[in-house]
């Protein structure tokens, strides 16, 4: 299996030199040996500014040329890279930078007050772009952390998953085996890059000699516009979350579907939108529909179930299918006359845990066999095929809009800004887009939705911030003397 993910690239650019690597749109296309190259210009550029082997570096969340060039750079010269979204809360992205502590942070939309940090201008770009390279840089056959991807912490800070060149040889691997990934095949990258969908998107497109097509935040909400990019570029596979699919169903119904050369639609990170499809089966019933699932600490992805249409008619819990080949499982049961429980994943694409935080990984990860193992939260039911279906949590960890997020990483920090001793944070169910909201439950009567919202958004993400309050007069506690969540969960109306 591949160690060093820079040594495989140059094989990968070598044999598909002038094919488009990746493609903006018609006019802005850039082939295999291309991308190596200024990948090798950023390496040289990297010698200047004195950032080598182990460094950390942290590139802002934007799909251009030179983010994916950035990649490329940090794999061969044994850099661990992390994207930011630089768009998000001020504190949370101090908080997650303090947490990474990064050698430099790239920066393209402006310049940051934050210390080492770069401005990629286009002056600066178009410099590093003309830097000719003399000789080939030599890659260690060593595996190295390639990434780190930022989730939602239940203590009340993010935490950084770890991910290195071996994980994710596998995972490239596997991908192209379960989705039939080659060189005709032409990607999406509809998911953001500090989004943890991004590591299918790129690894499994240019590690594997197909086309990635980036598609920008301000194109996936002009519907008609994207479709027609998808069509003129030629996509024939679609990756993104369930949430997407409601939102365009919601505002352009089924005509975005009617004209699509989509082969595989795959979706993952929330349950699968088995109403959604529903509509659109007779639009898209010659392409293969997946449902995937997956943690960040195993490499984006472990399972994918190919889902048939009785299931998409008939059933109301579309299974997740069998857990790759890479992997060991077990099912974790507190009763062994129960039928579900935890499921653990072991196995070389299993990180070996979270960045500068030793106490939650031990938490989550344990040895076994020479890897590690990962305590994934989610409680499973293995059905008579092997097939496996999610039937909840373990913890109060939730998917909204394909987001992770620990509902406790909200409570404390409403909590600490407004000196509760308590609060209660649930999602529930609402008719329009995103069809779900969180809402926060509180003592605390003077407190109101605009204060809370506008307090909130300096330390969380948009789609952490609750959109209700609802107020309780005295919390019910639980055996353990702690809120009983289940009891409120049970209560709030939809």
């Amino acid at each position: 299996m591949i160690k060093n993910l820079g040594l495989y690239f140059d094989i990968v650019a070598k044999k598909y030199a002038d094919k488009a690597a990746i493609k903006f749109n018609n006019y802005e296309q850039y082939t295999y040996n291309y991308l190596n190259g200024l990948s090798e210009s950023f390496i040289k550029y990297f010698q200047e500014i004195r950032l080598g082997e182990n460094d950390i570096i942290a590139i802002e969340s934007n799909k251009n040329i030179y983010s994916y060039a950035l990649v490329l750079a940090s794999l061969k010269k044994g850099i661990t890279y992390s994207f930011i979204d630089m768009d998000d809360a001020d504190l949370r992205t101090k908080r997650i930078i303090k947490k990474l502590n990064p050698k430099k942070i790239f920066s393209f939309k402006k310049k940051l007050k934050l210390k080492n940090a770069i401005y990629l201008n286009e002056e600066k770009l178009q410099k590093i772009e003309k830097i000719k390279i003399k000789k080939k840089f030599k890659i260690k056959n060593k595996s190295y952390n390639a990434y780190v991807m930022f989730t939602s912490g239940s203590t009340g800070q993010p935490k950084g998953v770890k991910i290195s060149h071996f994980n994710l040889s596998f995972f490239i691997k596997w991908g192209a085996k379960t989705f039939n990934i080659k060189e005709k095949t032409v990607m999406t990258n509809l998911n953001p890059l500090h989004f943890d969908n991004s590591v299918f998107d790129i690894y499994c497109s240019i590690f594997n000699g197909a086309t990635l097509v980036p598609i920008q935040k301000y194109e996936i909400f002009n519907f008609e516009k994207l479709i027609n990019k998808l069509n003129k570029l030629n996509c024939n596979l679609w990756f993104s979350v369930p949430s997407l699919l409601n939102m365009i169903l919601k505002i352009s119904k089924t005509s975005f579907f009617i004209k699509n050369k989509l082969k595989t639609i795959i979706f993952g990170g929330e349950p699968f939108p088995i109403v959604a499809v529903r509509k659109i089966f007779k639009y898209i019933k010659n392409s293969k529909i997946y449902n995937v699932s997956g943690p960040t600490e195993c490499t984006c992805m472990c399972s994918a179930h190919l889902v048939k249409k009785k299931e998409i008619f008939y059933s109301k819990n579309i299974s997740i299918g069998k857990i790759s080949n890479y992997f060991k499982y077990k099912i974790n049961s507190p009763d062994p006359n129960l039928k579900y429980g935890e499921l653990y994943l072991e196995g070389p694409a299993v990180s070996t845990g979270y960045i500068n935080d030793n106490k939650r990984t031990l938490e989550k990860f344990y040895k076994t066999r020479g890897n590690m193992g990962y305590k994934t939260g989610d409680l499973v039911i293995e059905e008579k095929d092997k097939n496996l279906k999610i039937i909840g949590r373990q913890d109060n960890q939730i998917k909204f809009l394909g987001h992770r997020i620990e509902l406790e990483e909200i409570e404390k920090n409403v909590n600490d800004i407004f000196k509760l001793n308590q609060s209660l944070v649930i999602l529930k169910e609402k008719k329009i887009f995103p069809f779900k909201k969180l809402i926060l439950l509180t003592e605390h009567k003077k407190l109101k939705i605009e204060e809370l919202q506008n307090k909130l958004s300096k330390y969380l993400s948009r789609h952490m911030i609750p959109e209700e309050i609802k107020y309780v007069k005295i919390f019910k506690l639980n055996q353990n003397g702690k809120i009983d969540r289940k009891f409120y969960d049970r209560r709030i109306e939809k």
